[in-house]
C-alpha cells in the first residue's frame, strides 16, 4: 500500500508531474504482463511444487526494483521499475495463494484466510507508520528504500516456516511444456468446471471496479476534499485497520453460511462506497466511507479466496489461482486506463472529474455481482485429465 496506493502514485504526478494516464499506462501493462502469464506460473506450481522457492524469487526482485525508484534515472526509469515491481509482486500472489490448502483444511479455509489477510493488513499499517517519518523528513523519495526492506523482513516467516508438500519434478526447460499443455487442458475442459470459470468472469468485473478505486483513493481524497499528506495516512492507517476486522469476521461468517453468500454481502458494501463516494461532499463523511470500504476489502480477500478453492478440481489449485489473478490482473489493466481517459475527458470540470470517474466504475461492479448471483457454489472433487 505505500507504493500503489499512497507514496508512488503521489510521487510521479505531483512530485514528478506525470499525468494520470502515463501512470495508468505504466500499472496497466505491468498488470497486463502479469495477467497473460499468471495461469502458466499456477501450473508450473501445480507440477513442481516449489511455491516458496518461487514466492521467494518473486520478493527478491520486487524489493531490489522498489529500492531503486528515483535512485537510477528520473520519473520514467521510476515509472519502469514500478512496473517491475508490481509485476514481480503481483506474480508472487500466486504461489503465496495457492499454499491455502497447505495450512488450512475445508472446515476453516474461510477463517485461515481471513487471518491471512489480517496478518497482512497489520503489516501494512506497520509499514505506513514505521515508513512515515522518512517522508515527512526526506519526502515521498524516501520511501521506497524502508518499503523494500519491510516487504522482505514481513515476508520471511512465510518463507522459513511454512512447509509444503514435497513434489519430485524439478524445475526445468521441459516443464514450461508441460505448463502450456496443462493450462490448454484446463481452458478446453472449462465446461466441466463452469461454476469456476463463471466465478473468475465476476471477479474480473467487480475487481476492476474495487482494484482501481484504491490505487486512486490518495488521488481522490486529495483532489476532491483536499485532504493533506497526514490525512491521506491516517485514512489509509483507519481503512487498513477496519480491513483487519473484517477479514476476520467475515473469514468466520464465510465458514459459516459458504462463501458465496459472504461475497454477495460484501460486494453489496461496496456498492454503497462507491455510491457515497461519487455524492459526498463532506470530507469528516469519507472517514466512514473509507472504513466501510476497509472492512470490505479485508472481507472480499477472506471470502473469495475460498469460494475459488471451493469450486476448484484440487489437482489443478495452483492453476485456477493462475487464472484467478488472471482475472483481477486483467480488470487491473482496464480499470485504471478507464479511470484515465475519463479524467482526461472531463479535464476542464476541475475535481468534478474525479467523481465522475467513480461513478461509471459502478457499471463493472454491478455487472460483476450479477454474475456472481448466477454462479454455483457446489463443491467440486473432479480431478482434470492431463498430460
Amino acid at each position: 500500500m505505500n507504493i500503489l496506493s499512497l507514496y508512488f502514485v503521489l510521487w510521479a504526478t505531483e512530485d514528478h508531474s506525470s499525468t494520470q494516464l502515463t501512470f495508468s499506462l505504466f500499472l496497466s501493462g505491468s498488470m497486463l504482463a502479469s495477467a497473460v502469464t499468471a495461469p502458466f506460473y499456477g501450473s508450473i506450481s501445480d507440477i513442481v511444487g516449489k511455491r516458496i522457492l518461487l514466492l521467494a524469487t518473486g520478493v527478491a526482485v520486487c524489493a531490489l526494483a522498489t529500492s531503486l525508484i528515483g535512485v537510477l534515472g528520473g520519473v520514467t526509469v521510476g515509472l519502469i521499475l514500478f512496473a517491475i515491481a508490481n509485476y514481480s509482486y503481483q506474480s508472487s500472489n500466486i504461489f503465496y495463494d495457492a499454499l491455502l490448502p497447505t495450512v488450512s483444511n475445508s472446515n476453516n479455509r474461510g477463517k485461515t484466510s481471513g487471518f491471512g489477510v489480517a496478518l497482512g493488513y497489520i503489516g501494512t499499517i506497520t509499514g505506513i507508520l514505521m515508513v512515515s517519518p522518512f517522508v515527512e523528513e526526506w519526502g515521498r523519495q524516501a520511501a521506497f528504500i524502508p518499503t523494500a526492506f519491510l516487504f522482505l523482513l514481513f515476508s520471511l516467516p512465510c518463507l522459513v516456516f511454512v512447509k509444503e508438500q514435497q513434489i519430485t519434478s524439478s524445475i526445468s526447460i521441459d516443464i514450461f511444456r508441460k505448463a502450456y499443455i496443462n493450462v490448454y487442458q484446463v481452458v478446453r475442459q472449462a465446461k466441466m468446471h463452469k461454476p469456476a470459470f463463471q466465478f473468475i468472469i465476476a471477479r474480473f468485473f467487480y475487481l476492476d471496479a474495487i482494484n482501481t478505486l484504491i490505487v486512486f483513493m490518495a488521488v481522490f481524497v486529495s483532489q476532491v476534499l483536499k485532504y493533506s499528506n497526514q490525512q491521506i495516512e491516517m485514512l489509509l492507517i483507519v481503512s487498513t485497520t477496519c480491513a483487519i476486522f473484517g477479514a476476520l469476521i467475515y473469514g468466520r461468517i464465510s465458514d459459516r453460511i459458504g462463501p458465496k453468500k459472504t461475497l454477495l454481502i460484501i460486494l453489496s458494501q461496496w456498492f454503497l462506497v462507491f455510491s457515497s463516494a461519487t455524492f459526498t461532499t463532506n470530507p469528516f463523511h469519507f472517514w466512514f466511507i473509507g472504513s466501510i470500504a476497509g472492512i470490505s476489502l479485508g472481507a472480499l480477500w477472506a471470502a473469495d479466496r475460498a469460494l475459488l478453492l471451493r469450486i476448484s478440481p484440487p489437482d489443478q489449485i495452483g492453476t485456477y489461482f493462475g487464472f484467478y489473478q488472471f482475472a483481477g490482473r486483467f480488470s487491473a489493466v482496464i480499470g485504471p486506463i478507464l479511470w484515465g481517459i475519463t479524467t482526461d475527458a472531463f479535464l476542464d470540470l476541475g475535481s468534478v472529474r474525479f467523481r465522475i470517474a467513480t461513478a461509471v466504475l459502478l457499471v463493472p461492479l454491478i455487472i460483476g455481482l450479477a454474475l456472481l448471483v448466477r454462479t454455483s457454489d457446489q463443491p467440486t472433487s473432479i480431478h482434470l485429465a492431463t498430460e
